[in-house]
C-alpha cells in the first residue's frame, strides 16, 4: 500500500508538469516550432479537410469553428505551432493560424518525427480483456481498443480521486470535455484506456463524466505492441 501511494503521489506531481510522459507541451504564443506529437483528426474534421483538398478550387487554408479551435488550444497547440496529422496514409504538416489551420507540407512519412498521438490512438487490447459485453438502454459497455489523452486538469482530478478513494473514482467533466469525447465516438458505458505519466488506467465513460475502473498493471497483463493508427 505504501509503494502504491508513493507511485500515485509521483503521478500527481508529474501530471502538473506534462500532459503525458512522452508529450511535451510548452510553447510561446509566437512559437512556430513543430509540436512533438501527432494530432488525430476526428471524422468531422477529416471530412472537412478532404472536401477542401478535393474541391474544384483546392486550398491549403482550412477555417475552423470555435469548437475545433478550442480543441487544439486544449492540447496546447497554439497559433503559429506546426503539428503532424494523417489522412489516407499521407502525413500532413499543418500550422495553426488565428482563423484555423494551413497545410504546409504532405509526405509519405519519410520526414515525419513525433513521439505520440493525441487525443486518441488505437492500441492492442490487453490479453485479459474480453470483447464480449452487454449493453442496455443506450449504454454500450464494450471495451474499446483506444487510448485517450485527457487534459491536465482532468488528469489531476483522476489522480486526486485515486489518492482519496481506491474504488469507484468518479470524475465529472465539463460540457466541452463531454463534447470532445462525443466528437471521437465515445458513448456512456464505453471502456477505454488512458495513461498518466506512464501509468495506464482503465476508464469507463458515464453520463456526466468518467469512472476510473482500475489501474492496469502492465507487469501482469500481456500487452501487444502499440500502433500509431488513429480513428
Amino acid at each position: 500500500m505504501k509503494t502504491k501511494t508513493s507511485i500515485l503521489n509521483a503521478i500527481a506531481i508529474t501530471a502538473t508538469i506534462s500532459l503525458t510522459s512522452s508529450v511535451a507541451m510548452a510553447h510561446s504564443d509566437h512559437d512556430h516550432s513543430t509540436v512533438s506529437y501527432k494530432w488525430a483528426l476526428s471524422d468531422n474534421l477529416q471530412a472537412k479537410i478532404d472536401k477542401k483538398i478535393n474541391s474544384v478550387d483546392p486550398t491549403a487554408l482550412i477555417g475552423l469553428k470555435a469548437f475545433e479551435q478550442k480543441k487544439l488550444a486544449h492540447y496546447d497547440i497554439r497559433v503559429g505551432n506546426k503539428f503532424n496529422t494523417e489522412m489516407y496514409g499521407i502525413n500532413f504538416l499543418v500550422e495553426r493560424t488565428s482563423a484555423g489551420m494551413k497545410i504546409v507540407d504532405a509526405s509519405r512519412f519519410g520526414k515525419v518525427s513525433y513521439t505520440d498521438t493525441v487525443p486518441i490512438k488505437k492500441v492492442q487490447m490487453p490479453a485479459k480483456i474480453s470483447m464480449n459485453h452487454k449493453s442496455h438502454a443506450g449504454h454500450d459497455h464494450g471495451h474499446l481498443p483506444y487510448e485517450w489523452t485527457f487534459g491536465l486538469k482532468t488528469q489531476a482530478k483522476i489522480v486526486n480521486g485515486i489518492l482519496k478513494n481506491e474504488k469507484n473514482v468518479l470524475v465529472g467533466l465539463n460540457a466541452f470535455e463531454q463534447s470532445l469525447l462525443r466528437e471521437y465516438g465515445f458513448k456512456p458505458g464505453n471502456k477505454f484506456q488512458t495513461t498518466i505519466s506512464g501509468h495506464p488506467f482503465l476508464i469507463e465513460k458515464t453520463s456526466s463524466g468518467i469512472k476510473v475502473i482500475e489501474n492496469v498493471d502492465t507487469q501482469n497483463v500481456a500487452l501487444a505492441p502499440h500502433g500509431h493508427e488513429n480513428m
